[in-house]
């Protein structure tokens, strides 16, 4: 048996899997990949319009958000007219063969028994506003999907419109909307930024008072900023006792943390809702399943999985460990502590590495060669030494075995998202020795399978190794797989 089975993510661009559809699922097959992610459903025009001849390693490639990329299909206006909500204006270009070769790929990927999920299936909704991004949804109001019902029937629209047109799909994987999760940033994205005032009607709704949430909100913002190394060092030891001292025994900040938690809950259970009328419809089941921070980062989301591992057919936590870039444990974690540490002036780095392990939970182990054992981090620094082995045993192993904990306790219904090689969501190269540590602690953790992110961006080594713990090795040259190479863009 596999010591995990490996999925792939095939993200932006899709093209990469159109021109060499066979060998590439023959080597997926030999390897022991048991389904894929596929989405955001969209094409890049820059690439050369026949897909049985694109070679993406050669080609000059444009990003997701770029007006080259566009939509994988044709809205069908019908399903929009329901919901009373603007149908995606069609692309201007004829995107038909790679359509049609993409179809060609998902039915050869069914008779392989390979399993096909949708992520992100609401991408290319149109905003009900005016002045919408190329993808028809401006980044910086995302958040509105957690308030506003009329970009709530655009998002399901879109869902149901991307589940129509492929009729292959097993289930759809939501990546968001969530709640900010960084420090001293601007938009959606900043963990304490403001709540709007079309947050009202769904506070009152769920029991809150939307004044009362925004002092309470206002308040934790000003703690935050003037906190003193004494109130750092108490809540040090973590804990909802401790933690709730450091913030100042303040039950409007639980409050504003349960506001947020039910808010998105109840976003997704509608989601939920959907698909499975829809599965009705269709005489065919339609799986539904999440896409998180890692477990330990996720209620910084405002995910409740108490609440929602019951509705979810899989969880897919990210487990990023990258610096910088987005979503790795790495990188997230820095950055907080280097807010905390601007924000008050008080505070050493040591200090406000405490006041974020008070906040979140987590305590990284120091990475200082000469640090004595059971030492944590210290500084900022420390981040740029790499990963020492008490990572791996104290932190990543507890961390599969929360994911499991994210999906109800069934091992099968989670699928951590791996991604390492030389620019994993854009943050710093992780080597794949690292990658095999990274699988062998998921794997101790109990954990059973893992997708891979992105299949755009597989490096030769990261192959070698996941194919080594999921089937048939592949070795460069060997003439394996018939000749197959990972794309490596």
């Amino acid at each position: 048996m596999a010591d995990l089975e490996a999925w792939m993510r095939v993200g932006y661009p899709i093209e990469t899997v159109l021109g060499d559809t066979e060998r590439v699922l023959d080597a997926w097959q030999s390897a022991g990949v048991k389904g894929i992610l596929i989405g955001p459903l969209r094409f890049d025009t820059a690439l050369p319009d026949a897909p049985s001849i694109v070679d993406v390693r050669t080609a000059t490639l444009c990003s997701p958000s770029d007006p080259r990329s566009v939509p994988a299909f044709e809205p069908n206006p019908t399903i929009y007219r329901r919901y009373g909500v603007v149908a995606p204006t069609p692309s201007g270009h004829d995107m038909s063969a790679r359509w049609a070769a993409l179809g060609r790929f998902l039915d050869a990927v069914k008779r392989k028994n390979i399993a096909v999920w949708v992520i992100e299936p609401d991408n290319g909704m149109v905003a009900p506003d005016p002045n919408p991004d190329s993808d028809g949804l401006p980044s910086d109001l995302r958040h509105r999907l957690l308030f506003e019902e009329s970009w709530q029937r655009a998002f399901i629209a879109r869902v149901e419109d991307t589940l129509g047109q492929l009729p292959q799909a097993d289930g759809i994987i939501l990546t968001g909307p969530e709640w900010g999760y960084l420090p001293g940033t601007t938009g959606p994205e900043d963990f304490l930024g403001p709540l709007p005032v079309t947050a009202g009607p769904i506070a009152s709704s769920l029991g809150f008072d939307l004044d009362r949430l925004i002092a309470a909100q206002s308040r934790l913002v000003t703690r935050l900023r003037k906190l003193t190394r004494e109130a750092a060092r108490l809540g040090a030891g973590g804990g909802a006792f401790a933690t709730t001292t450091m913030l100042g025994n303040d039950p409007g900040i639980v409050s504003w943390l349960t506001f947020r938690a039910r808010v998105l809950s109840k976003f997704l259970l509608t989601v939920h809702d959907v698909t499975e009328r829809l599965g009705k419809s269709r005489g065919k089941e339609v799986k539904f399943g999440l896409s998180p921070l890692m477990p330990s980062l996720a209620p910084l989301a405002g995910y409740d999985f108490p609440g929602l591992a019951t509705v979810c057919d899989m969880v897919v936590p990210r487990f990023g460990i990258h610096h910088r870039g987005h979503d790795g444990l790495y990188g997230l974690l820095s950055k907080w502590v280097a807010a905390m540490n601007e924000w008050s002036s008080s505070l050493w780095e040591a200090e406000s590495f405490e006041a974020v392990g008070a906040l979140t939970g987590l305590h990284l182990p120091s990475t200082d060669p000469a640090a004595p054992a059971g030492q944590r981090m210290l500084t900022l620094r420390d981040f740029e030494r790499g990963y020492p082995d008490a990572f791996w045993r104290e932190f990543m192993v507890p961390e599969a075995r929360r994911a499991i904990a994210q999906a109800d306790g069934y091992p099968w219904r989670v699928l951590p998202s791996v991604g390492t090689g030389r620019r994993p969501q854009g943050g710093d190269p992780v080597g794949v020795a690292d990658f095999r540590r990274l699988l062998d602690a998921i794997k101790e953790g109990g954990v059973r399978q893992v997708v891979y992110h992105n299949y755009a961006h597989l490096t030769p080594g990261e192959w070698s190794m996941l194919s080594e713990v999921s089937g048939t090795a592949w070795r460069p040259g060997s003439g394996t797989q018939g000749g197959y190479e990972p794309p490596d863009l």
